[in-house]
């Protein structure tokens, strides 16, 4: 009798719905493991959405329900979506649900090139320049400079153009609220690297990564840019589903 593989979700950045992650999704869905694809509630929606509303809604929306099922949870992160969903876990890790004597909950952790911060820390505060290095503002929408060569640059032309041309608005607030809690110090934890990310360079990548310590993070690479699900999504796919097998056994 196989076990029940947990459920993933998948978590984009900034800008991007979570339709930018079906390329792996569908990769994931032939291995037979539940996944959803999140749009997050910044992305396209209310401008005043900060990171604590982004986080309740990840957990109201999608977290919850599966673990009141009893469901094991890999939470998936790019970018900005780092922030949102670490901050999703508290209360929902395996150890916060089996202390209950229940099953399920958050087993697994995988950020890709995503930011891993500590606690008080925000997008604005953990960019060299800030946030408006990399954004223009309109109000309290957010827009990227420059997306195609920041996010694409592994991509045809083309392809790269679609993309571009599908982003939203992403609420400012969002950017500027800080981190509240660490769950990688609480749930096994991998850190993808995307070599080719032009966006968020991989010494960034690597110094979020070693910021735990204690060897808390494992590392895996890839040769992508900022957005390797849709560049590689084969690679990206393997990563998952490396880590979601092993903790397919953790009662």
């Amino acid at each position: 009798m196989s076990l029940p593989k947990p459920t993933i979700l998948l978590i984009p950045g900034a800008w991007h719905r979570g339709s930018t992650f079906e390329p792996v999704a569908a990769l994931l869905r032939t291995q037979g493991y539940p996944v959803k694809t999140i749009t997050l509630l910044s992305v396209g929606g209310p401008t005043s959405t900060t990171v604590a509303d982004d986080a309740a809604y990840i957990q109201k929306r999608y977290l919850d329900d599966l673990v009141s099922q009893g469901k094991k949870v890999v939470v998936v992160m790019h970018s900005y979506g780092g922030i949102p969903g670490t901050e999703s876990v508290k209360g929902r890790t395996r150890r916060d649900i089996a202390a209950q004597g229940k099953k399920g909950g958050v087993v697994a952790l995988v950020y890709m090139a995503a930011f891993l911060i500590s606690a008080s820390q925000s997008v604005d505060s953990s960019l060299p320049e800030g946030a408006a290095s990399i954004m223009t503002f309109e109000g309290e929408k957010s827009y990227c400079i420059d997306p195609i060569p920041k996010f694409y640059n592994d991509l045809d032309e083309d392809t790269a153009k679609k993309y571009a041309t599908e982003l939203v608005y992403h609420a400012k607030p969002s950017f500027f609220t800080p981190l509240t809690y660490e769950a990688y110090r609480e749930v096994p934890t991998t850190y993808l690297f995307c070599e080719k990310d032009a966006c968020f360079p991989l010494a960034v990548q690597q110094a979020m990564a070693a910021m735990p310590g204690d060897g808390l993070v494992r590392t895996r690479t890839c040769a992508g840019s900022h957005s390797a699900m849709l560049s590689m999504p084969e690679a990206v796919a393997d990563v998952i589903q490396s880590t979601a097998s092993e903790v397919e056994v953790v009662n």
